[in-house]
């Protein structure tokens, strides 16, 4: 199974619109997006109370004490560990993004087809 990074390169989502790979990757699977966002919670907060914090106490002391500097590290890592988070998740959720998107053709069409119904009887 292939493992991709971005959007663009994953086969489910080709010839879809940027705004709507993103309403799909980020507004469909709410109840996956939930418990990964509560999953990253625990990752980020563990992560810079045993991983982060002593590292900094012990290479860069002083570090802790420019809060600017500090803070920017931390955002840093938060961004890096959300697109990881997205990536890992746009790839766990091929199979359901195929389906979806299956759907998503599907009510297209049905709308497409009313539409043509609608200005064929419109015309009568």
């Amino acid at each position: 199974m292939a493992f991709y990074f971005r959007a663009d390169d994953v086969p489910e989502l080709q010839g879809l619109s940027a705004w709507e790979q993103r309403v799909l990757l980020r507004g469909t699977f709410i109840k996956e997006r939930a418990v990964s966002t509560l999953l990253l919670l625990g990752i980020v907060i563990a992560s810079v109370q045993f991983a982060i914090n002593p590292l900094i106490e012990r290479f860069f002391p002083a570090l802790r004490s420019d809060t600017l500097p500090y803070a920017g590290l931390l955002l840093c890592w938060l961004f890096l560990l959300i697109w990881l988070r997205d990536t890992v998740m746009m790839n766990v959720l091929r199979p359901k993004i195929a389906v979806k998107r299956v759907e998503l053709e599907k009510a297209r069409a049905g709308q497409a087809a009313a539409q043509d119904d609608a200005a064929a009887g419109g015309e009568r």
